[in-house]
């Protein structure tokens, strides 16, 4: 009897132990984004002794208990305004165009127009592409232009896609990167407030190879998360809040990859 016993009351604090863990698990699921990252910083000067490496990890959603390395990390203190780049890429001429109807708006923004490039200037590394998949109709932002709004004193808004991150920190600009999750999977509220954007197929099918794009950045970007907003306004107003923290932030850069 002592032992059936002691079997229940083993049963019985297994299914509590398994009741709390699933009640922590569902509380820290629904507080949590998605993907955490967590930044181990020290003096750069401490780089490669052992546990003070610069390292920056990955808290990964289906394993919390986990902290998985990234990469190696350094931050950086940019004091110059930093340019801004939006993913998804789709909605930046959009979100540009709205940033910068409000009269004050010139006082914190600016653009840089894409021009026509070259064929001779497309390995320029002074040039960055819209779109390199389109030779024949090559548009791009020249670096002298980015250079001509920071001296501004302004963020430069950019139509740049991710592929020009990496370009970008080479040259010493250092971009505010914004991904704007979407409130569903079809991407139906970014439609629906920016409907030149494209087609939905074509939305989505960027949508996801952004998202994977993202990871293999050289650069700590900022999520802009679906609660943040739910009108034009609301997510307006989140960018430039985002923007404005992210200036007083410290860039984290993977240096390695740049060298």
């Amino acid at each position: 009897m002592f032992h059936l016993r002691a079997q229940q009351l083993l049963l019985v604090r297994l299914r509590k132990m398994a009741l709390e863990q699933k009640d922590f698990k569902r509380k820290f699921l629904r507080k949590a984004p998605c993907r955490v990252r967590l930044v181990k910083a020290v003096d750069p000067g401490g780089r490669g002794n052992g546990s003070t490496k610069q390292v920056l990890y990955t808290l990964s959603k289906r394993h919390e208990e986990h902290l998985i390395p990234y990469s190696l990390v350094q931050p950086v203190q940019v004091q110059t305004k930093r340019p801004v780049i939006f993913s998804p890429s789709l909605l930046s001429r959009g979100l540009i165009e709205r940033l910068l109807q409000p009269a004050e708006s010139g006082l914190k923004f600016n653009t840089c127009p894409p021009e026509p490039i070259q064929a001779s200037e497309k390995r320029d590394k002074k040039v960055f592409l819209l779109d390199s998949s389109i030779p024949e109709q090559a548009l791009g932002i020249r670096l002298q232009s980015i250079q001509e709004v920071i001296s501004q004193d302004k963020h430069g808004l950019l139509e740049l896609g991710l592929h020009s991150v990496e370009g970008l920190l080479r040259q010493g600009i250092y971009p505010i990167v914004i991904h704007i999750r979407p409130k569903n999977k079809k991407h139906k509220t970014l439609r629906k407030l920016f409907p030149r954007c494209g087609v939905d197929s074509v939305m989505e099918e960027v949508c996801q190879a952004e998202e994977l794009q993202l990871e293999t950045l050289p650069l700590l970007y900022f999520s802009l998360e679906p609660s943040a907003w739910s009108c034009t306004d609301e997510l307006l107003a989140a960018i430039c809040n985002t923007i404005h923290s992210q200036q007083r932030a410290v860039a984290w850069i993977e240096l390695d990859r740049l060298q």
